[in-house]
């Protein structure tokens, strides 16, 4: 490297998608610097993830930018709708309905009645394009002082030393290099991630999956030709044109995934304008914007953090750490890969702050791959096994189910069957929601058995390592109301039911610098649900320690420094 230090930064993140914005906003909103460094100058075209969890609308609530969310998704009267056809304008063959935005938001007893998972947290799902998500975050990252984005930029190398890391930046229009000094590197950079390659990074797990074809397209026809109404997502089951359009805005721009059970099948043979007539059923009228060539994967970075030469076998921990799709590739069946995404940058962004803060002990930084990185292999296993059961399905669907006969009647009721079956995977509040920090050396464990995990639905529960459960505190109980989760977010949270003060941990604490918030934890309901008098939260909404008794000095001081990361430290 040649070029002369041009600025020194705690952290440099690489990569400017929904990741690397949401660990932009996370270290800016906790008054951490940072610099974002993204060779793409406007939003990404293609709208690659469509779909944003309950738990990420949960994380996003916090920074009071769900609203303009909604304002770019579906329009909010519509319900999500799931449909399964032969073609778009041939027979249908299985429906699922879910609740609107609208019934999200107002939470009317009908929709209470017919839908749980309203019970469980104050977000359903929400369509929302990557392309019309990506602006948001950037909105928000940019108005924290502490963050600096250089879009046009990319990271050309970088070096790694014992207490810091040096990377050669290139401004693309010019050719401009400069360099960067930081204590802290994030790799943003995607599924191609050229910051993984460089530390020679391998993925483990099943690897590549079948191939598919993207096409972005609009149309203001799509919806007057077919009789399904506006959904969220279109299954086509016809056997020359297995996939699925996506909603992208719910007026004119939708996607139309074209899935190849063929794993040898090269997709760039594909003719857009054939592809979508044949899905459709009949020829319409499109502007296509956009085509993308890409795998399903079940793949998991073997390492979340890079390595520095040592004695150890593994080396001594580095200053490099990866996030997103840099660290774990996915199908995308579930809608589970960018949410897991936004759950990793989430959880380094407190942690660094924390360390840069100076609470924060190493060991914070080391529970960043111990957490993380189990939730990554168990999504993208859910994820895989919803795209096998589909493509079994669709596999087993033969050409007679298009025939206006007897015997086509009795292949689509036969699929029907199968499709019902398979379809309960899209009842996938359990996977956004219900991880949990098993064995994080973060967590301090109480001895009780784990709850069910079921992708399916949520076991409310105070377990430690587990989210926080949701309830409305309040008469309000719209999405406008106060919920349990308003109480969690930034500092560590001690929840004290009444007669139950625990003096000692809050000493303990205050020893370590963290910033602590005390909170009365209210009778009834809402202290029945959080199962324990005593609970601390931590600044991500996850518990950390519950108990029954107040904790003596000794234990409250093992609890604290073992939270905080810096058991077994050293104190000067």
């Amino acid at each position: 490297m040649d070029s002369d230090t041009e600025v020194d930064v705690p952290v440099l993140i690489v990569g400017g998608g929904p990741v690397g914005l949401t660990l932009a906003g996370e270290l800016g909103w906790r008054g951490t610097p940072c610099l974002l460094v993204e060779e793409r100058t406007a939003p990404t075209l293609h709208p690659k993830a469509t779909l944003l969890g309950a738990r990420s609308m949960e994380l996003f609530r916090r920074w009071g930018i769900t609203d303009a969310i909604f304002d770019a998704a579906l329009p909010p009267e519509v319900n999500y709708f799931i449909t399964f056809s032969t073609r778009l304008t041939g027979h249908e063959l299985y429906r699922i309905t879910s609740p609107s935005i609208r019934d999200t938001v107002e939470r009317p007893p009908e929709a209470l009645k017919r839908w749980r998972e309203l019970t469980w947290s104050p977000f359903y799902k929400t369509q929302i394009g990557q392309q019309a998500l990506e602006p948001i975050l950037l909105d928000f990252a940019a108005r924290q002082a502490p963050v600096e984005m250089r879009h046009g930029t990319r990271l050309v190398s970088f070096e790694e030393h014992p207490d810091h890391v040096v990377a050669e930046l290139e401004e693309v229009a010019t050719g401009r290099r400069s360099r960067v000094r930081t204590r802290w590197m994030a790799a943003c950079d995607g599924g191609g991630s050229a910051v993984r390659r460089a530390l020679g990074i391998r993925m483990n797990g099943r690897g590549r999956m079948r191939p598919n074809v993207s096409f972005y397209f609009e149309s203001e026809e799509f919806l007057k030709l077919h009789a399904r109404g506006l959904g969220n997502l279109y299954f086509i089951f016809a056997p020359d044109s297995f996939g699925l359009f996506t909603a992208i805005d719910g007026k004119r721009r939708w996607t139309y995934q074209f899935y190849f059970l063929d794993p040898d099948r090269a997709t760039e043979q594909v003719d857009p304008e054939e592809a979508l007539t044949r899905a459709m059923g009949r020829p319409f009228p499109f502007r296509l914007e956009g085509v993308q060539h890409w795998h399903h994967h079940q793949s998991v970075a073997r390492q979340w953090r890079s390595r520095l030469p040592a004695a150890a076998v593994d080396g001594a921990p580095g200053r490099v750490f990866l996030a997103g799709d840099a660290a774990h590739l996915f199908a995308p069946t579930g809608g589970v890969g960018m949410n897991t995404g936004i759950g990793d940058a989430v959880d380094l962004g407190w942690k660094l702050a924390a360390v840069e803060a100076g609470w924060g002990g190493e060991g914070l930084l080391a529970s960043y791959e111990a957490e993380r990185k189990p939730v990554a292999v168990r999504n993208s296993v859910i994820s895989a096994n919803n795209s096998d059961k589909i493509d079994m399905v669709m596999d087993e669907t033969p050409p007679e189910i298009e025939e206006d006969s007897p015997r086509g009647a009795r292949v689509r009721t036969e699929i029907a069957g199968k499709i019902r079956w398979m379809a309960r995977q899209f009842n996938s509040a359990g996977t956004h929601l219900g991880y949990r920090y098993v064995d994080s050396p973060v967590i301090m464990p109480d001895g009780t058995p784990e709850p069910p995990d079921d992708p399916a639905q949520v076991v409310p529960s105070t377990w430690p390592g587990s989210r926080a459960p949701h309830a409305f505190t309040g008469r309000e109980t719209g999405l406008h109301g106060e919920t349990t989760l308003d109480w969690f977010g930034r500092d560590w949270v001690l929840l004290e039911a009444p007669g139950h003060d625990a003096p000692a941990l809050v000493g303990a604490l205050a020893e370590t610098g963290a910033p602590l918030v005390r909170r009365a934890l209210p009778p009834g309901p809402v202290a029945d649900l959080y199962e324990r008098p005593l609970l601390l939260v931590r600044p991500d909404g996850h518990v950390a320690w519950r108990g029954t008794e107040p904790p003596g000095p000794d234990e409250a001081r093992a609890i604290a420094e073992r939270v905080t990361g810096r058991a077994g430290e050293v104190t000067p």
